[in-house]
């Protein structure tokens, strides 16, 4: 009687185990199938930036290449020297992904903001709007519209 209620506990435990692992890791998906998230539309491309700002490519690409080229690479596929060492990794601007859903207010409002949990900084903090947008039109124009479609860090 008394190995009764060590038998549940361990029955417990491993149904813990394999609910728990099923939500982590992919080869426990059929033990406990956690359901796949609903795919996105794609962005219209064609928005505008916010406030009617116009961005400025030189100086975007200025400012890319002095801070942001470091994390994002210099292709935008977020291989940079200080990629390999960040977790998250920083965008793949090249990823088909991103390529779908980052127009130039969603970059904007990215660089604006960062993004909590990464090393992506809030530059809304340091730079005005006009130095973001510039900064949101050159990543626009030259990996999202011209960047070329399977360079980047994933391949596709």
């Amino acid at each position: 009687m008394g190995n009764i209620p060590v038998a549940v506990l361990l029955s417990a435990l491993i149904l813990t185990t394999f609910t728990v692992s099923a939500e982590t890791n992919p080869k426990f998906a059929t033990v406990n199938p956690v359901p796949a998230a609903p795919k996105r539309a794609a962005e219209d491309m064609s928005l505008p930036m916010p406030n009617g700002l116009k961005g400025d490519i030189e100086k975007g690409r200025d400012f890319y290449m002095q801070n942001c080229f470091t994390c994002h690479g210099v292709t935008g596929a977020g291989d940079g020297p200080r990629a390999y060492f960040i977790n998250p990794l920083p965008r793949d601007f090249l990823d088909e992904t991103s390529r779908q859903y980052l127009n130039r207010p969603t970059l904007f409002e990215a660089i604006s903001k960062g993004r909590n949990g990464s090393e992506m900084p809030a530059w809304g903090k340091v730079l005005n709007d006009q130095e973001i947008a510039n900064v949101a039109e050159y990543v626009f124009q030259s990996f999202i519209l011209d960047g070329k479609k399977g360079t980047g860090r994933s391949g596709k």
